[in-house]
């Protein structure tokens, strides 16, 4: 027996969605309470059912309140805005003054130095990403912002993710509680990453966000990449082993990843049987570009039969997951109607590539976000993601009320350039020194890139 069987059975016998629930209300109503709307958005136990309405009223205090907080921390940023019409906090009074007025930084920006909004001391992590030019960002993330980001997937699996399961499972008999002891008893989470500390991109920072949740209830876990070592049948013995206790396991990895261990399986003749019809309610999430493979490219259905075929998983619990490392921007595609839903801690619209005009629901263009969720740096980004954007809506398959986004590919490198190069005048000497510590001080993280 593992030491922390008794605290998951202890946990196990609680009320722990209406705890965990009771919990995200009381940061909300504190968020409330202390005029500060961006805990009192991430918060709220129904965030991702609330109607637009309130959804849209509450974005807009966070992303006023956000909005200020970068304009009087960042330097660049506060010139960002003066050289973009001279907007200022007081001017935002409507989702149209957001859209209109908040100045929206290109992702080329963060390639140029660091860009912050919160005192080094704070600084708990810094995420890397490489854009269009393979040149890299780096990003840095507080703890505030990581937790935010973590409560937002915790909410999703706590509410419309089990409520979704509980209408599949019929053995659990519609009853939560008996999932919610079943899961806690028999989670098991195989990350198919490097440790935290030991990379820096945004899959591995996102997955970072939800470990003190993971402590918090006694869920175990081992990361598999652990000092970048790929030791593919070290990998599977040691999921074939945690198997047998806890039979809710969790894949967690890149495309790619998966790819190498499956090619490492077709050579040794080996395959899995994890969950063939989802009783063990085993996951497998994915993310980080399904459609390039080491330079192989696979069709997104094909790619999910592999895994099917090799670990022997329920392919309706095979989730994709989509983020870009300048905001904490999650989609998640566990839908009856396979819709990739969008997390309402964001407003997003998108550009043209062209004359970065915004466009119409449906219309593929640059994705752009303002996210309040993020106070370590301001990201309100116009990311070198091309996406479709539906109209938020109330999804028949899960119950969410959300966009939905669907990926469609990358910009090219000269569609920003112009943005690029009026961010790089206004980057200072400061700035630009920064970035080289930043860079001397990140860890190797080319897995993710």
């Amino acid at each position: 027996m593992s030491s922390m069987d008794p605290i998951r059975n202890l946990i196990a016998s609680l009320p722990v969605i209406d705890l965990v629930n009771a919990g995200f209300g009381g940061i909300s109503s504190v968020g409330r309470v202390t005029n500060n709307p961006v805990w009192e958005l991430v918060g709220r136990p129904d965030i991702w059912t609330m109607k637009q309405t309130k959804l849209k009223e509450l974005q807009l205090k966070a992303i006023k309140y956000a909005f200020k907080h970068h304009y009087d921390n960042c330097d660049f940023y506060r010139n960002y805005c003066k050289d973009s019409g001279d907007v200022r906090p007081e001017d935002i009074h409507s989702i149209e003054d957001i859209i209109n007025k908040i100045p929206q930084i290109p992702a080329e920006a963060f390639k140029k130095g660091v860009i912050s909004s919160v005192p080094k001391n704070r600084i708990n992590t810094v995420v890397t990403t490489s854009g269009t030019s393979g040149s890299v960002s780096y990003l840095v993330r507080d703890f505030g912002s990581l937790i935010r980001l973590g409560m937002i997937i915790v909410n999703y699996i706590a509410n419309p993710g089990a409520t979704q399961v509980l209408k599949e499972q019929k053995r659990f008999e519609g009853n939560l509680s008996k999932i919610v002891k079943y899961a806690l008893t028999n989670f098991y989470v195989a990350p198919l990453l490097p440790e935290p500390n030991e990379a820096s991109t945004w899959f591995t920072s996102a997955f970072k966000s939800l470990i003190p949740f993971m402590k918090m209830f006694g869920i175990p876990y081992d990361f598999h990449l652990k000092g970048f070592e790929f030791n593919p049948e070290k990998i599977l013995e040691e999921i074939k082993e945690q198997s047998k206790k806890n039979k809710m396991v969790f894949l967690v990895g890149f495309h790619y990843v998966y790819n190498e261990l499956m090619k490492y399986m077709d050579e040794v003749g080996e395959t899995l049987e994890l969950d063939p019809d989802g009783s063990n309610l085993c996951f497998t999430i994915t993310a980080g570009g399904w459609k390039k493979l080491s330079g192989e490219a696979i069709d997104k259905k094909a790619f999910e039969k592999k895994l099917v075929d090799h670990f022997g998983v329920y392919e309706p619990y095979i989730v994709d997951a989509y983020g870009f490392g300048e905001s904490n921007t999650i989609a998640i595609d566990f839908c009856p109607e396979g819709n990739m839903h969008l997390s309402p801690g964001v407003m997003a619209v998108t550009r043209d590539p062209k004359t970065l005009e915004v466009q119409d629901y449906g219309d593929a263009g640059l994705i752009s976000v303002w996210d309040p969720t993020m106070l370590s740096f301001p990201s309100f980004v116009i990311s070198d993601d091309i996406v479709k954007l539906s109209k938020p809506f109330e999804c028949d398959g899960c119950g969410v009320i959300t966009q939905t986004i669907e990926f469609v590919g990358r910009a090219e490198k000269a569609e920003l350039r112009s943005c690029g190069l009026k961010t790089e005048q206004i980057l200072n000497d400061e700035n630009k020194k920064a970035l080289e510590i930043v860079r001397a001080k990140t860890l190797r993280s080319g897995i993710g890139f």
